[in-house]
């Protein structure tokens, strides 16, 4: 029940362009088997995805303007329609960077609202990819974002120079003062910087690790899994 739980603070991901068949179902079997909140695939796979997680209470995710989020609004409102229809129920949506750098918050603000509203109650996780970013951009980001009525912001792709920071994760749990949650992604390596960053604010995480995460966390004491549980979403419903 504990590594359940503990289970459903991953996104297990599967998003490498070389991905096959074979590699898939090595994936959903995995987070079939831990229990994740979702398996993360590119679009090309979701429908494959769906009939392998079919009755395993775990989700679909999918990714929109992935990698560089450059698209328009209305190429990444075709994109999550598109992968909406194909089965989807949970979205990572690279935001638009150069609309943020260039202040342009209308675009901005539009690019995820179209996703958001057409997702219709299911997450929208939005990725700013700090590494590009200053501090200031970070927060910017953050407070456009949760205008928009994005369901989390998340650190990174994993495909960019840099991926998530404790310091970042924090930064961003202060400036969204809960009104959605963070994810952290690119680079969490061991458990130790897991708990770190639950520490810091953050409630999901993409990883590809998740096998690897789980049976550390089984190998710990009933104390240390203590800390770790209070953070854990409840098995009740959707993983928070």
């Amino acid at each position: 029940m504990e590594a359940t739980r503990f289970a459903k603070l991953f996104d297990h991901s599967i998003l490498r362009p070389g991905a096959t068949h074979a590699d898939l179902e090595q994936q959903a079997e995995i987070a079939v088997r831990l229990g994740t909140a979702t398996l993360t695939v590119q679009p090309h796979y979701i429908r494959f995805a769906v009939n392998q997680l079919r009755g395993s209470g775990v989700l679909v995710g999918t990714v929109v303007g992935f990698p560089h989020g450059n698209e328009t609004p209305s190429m990444k409102l075709f994109q999550a329609k598109e992968v909406l229809n194909l089965g989807a129920e949970e979205i990572d949506m690279v935001m638009n960077i150069p609309a943020l750098k260039n202040k342009e918050k209308e675009i901005f603000i539009s690019d995820i609202e179209g996703v958001v509203k057409a997702a219709d109650g299911r997450k929208v996780k939005v990725i700013l990819e700090n590494c590009f970013l200053t501090q200031d951009e970070k927060t910017l980001a953050c407070e456009w974002i949760v205008e928009a009525g994005a369901a989390f912001v998340k650190t990174s792709t994993g495909y960019a120079p840099g991926g998530a920071t404790v310091d970042d994760v924090r930064l961003m749990f202060e400036v969204v003062r809960g009104r959605c949650q963070v994810k952290a992604a690119g680079g969490v390596r061991t458990l130790d910087e897991v708990l770190a960053y639950l520490q810091a604010g953050a409630r999901r995480f993409g990883s590809t690790r998740t096998d690897q995460f789980v049976q550390a966390f089984q190998d710990l004491s009933v104390e240390k899994k203590t800390v770790f549980m209070q953070f854990c979403p409840p098995l009740t419903g959707h993983p928070a």
